[in-house]
C-alpha cells in the first residue's frame, strides 16, 4: 500500500528511517515517488506523484535523519516531569505560603 508524505514524516520522527530516495515513474519524469528503506531493511514508497513534490519530501526527510531528529522526540515522560493539572492543591498552597 503506497504511503503519503506525511507518513515518511513520521517514520522518520520515531527513527524507523535510514534512507531517503527518489525514483522517477515515467519517462519524461514529470511524476515520481519517495522510496524509503526501513531500519529492518524493508522498503516503504510513496505511490506516483509530481516531481517536484517527492523531491520535496525526500529533501525534508534527508534533513531529519541526518540531523537526528529522533533523539530529540520526547518518547516517554520523565519521572521528574509533573503535569501541572497532577499537582495537588495542598502543594500549590505550601508554594503559595512560603513565597509570602
Amino acid at each position: 500500500m503506497p504511503m503519503k508524505g506525511r507518513d515518511f514524516e513520521t517514520l522518520v520522527f520515531l527513527g524507523k528511517l535510514k534512507d531517503v530516495t527518489v525514483e522517477f515513474c515515467n519517462e519524461e519524469k514529470t511524476e515520481a515517488k519517495v522510496v524509503g528503506t526501513l531500519l529492518t531493511g524493508e522498503k516503504v514508497e510513496t505511490e506516483c506523484i509530481p516531481t517536484r513534490a517527492a523531491g520535496k519530501i525526500s529533501v525534508v526527510a534527508k534533513h531529519y535523519i541526518r540531523m537526528g531528529i529522533a533523539n530529540y522526540v520526547i518518547q516517554e515522560r520523565p519521572e521528574n516531569v509533573v503535569n501541572v493539572d497532577e499537582v495537588e492543591e495542598d502543594e500549590v498552597q505550601d508554594r503559595q505560603d512560603s513565597q509570602d
